[in-house]
């Protein structure tokens, strides 16, 4: 048998080709791109911020303020809510009406009994 050489029977490593170049113009674009869209992202949780502050100033002003419950909202959903049963006891009357005056004009005359007589066949006939 022949004696194999490990040294021989290895493939040498070579340093990879890169068959792909990038451009660089399309590089430095996306650097540009990618610098553009973190300010963007900053500016937009800046604002974020600064409008919850606001509005954490406005309801504690609000709260602090009058001492009072009610709202705008409240008294609109008040009156909304007060309309509505009105409307429907206004229903309800005009139907109680309507039902009571049929009764009213009704006339009740009592007839007498009728009577109904077999009829009886002739024997002559």
């Amino acid at each position: 048998m022949s004696e194999v050489n490990p040294d021989t029977t290895a493939v040498p490593v070579t340093n990879p080709v890169k068959t792909h170049v990038k451009d660089p113009r399309r590089v430095e674009a996306g650097r540009r791109l990618a610098k553009i869209s973190k300010e963007a992202k900053a500016r937009k949780k800046a604002q974020l911020e600064t409008i919850k502050e606001e509005e954490q100033s406005i309801t504690n002003t609000e709260d602090r303020g009058d001492g009072s419950i009610v709202t705008l909202d409240m008294v609109g959903l008040v009156v909304g809510i007060a309309v509505g049963l009105g409307s429907l006891y206004v229903m309800w009357c005009s139907r109680q009406e309507k039902d009571e005056k049929p009764e009213e004009d009704k006339i009740v005359e009592k007839s007498e009994p009728v009577v109904i007589t077999p009829k009886v066949p002739d024997l002559f006939d």
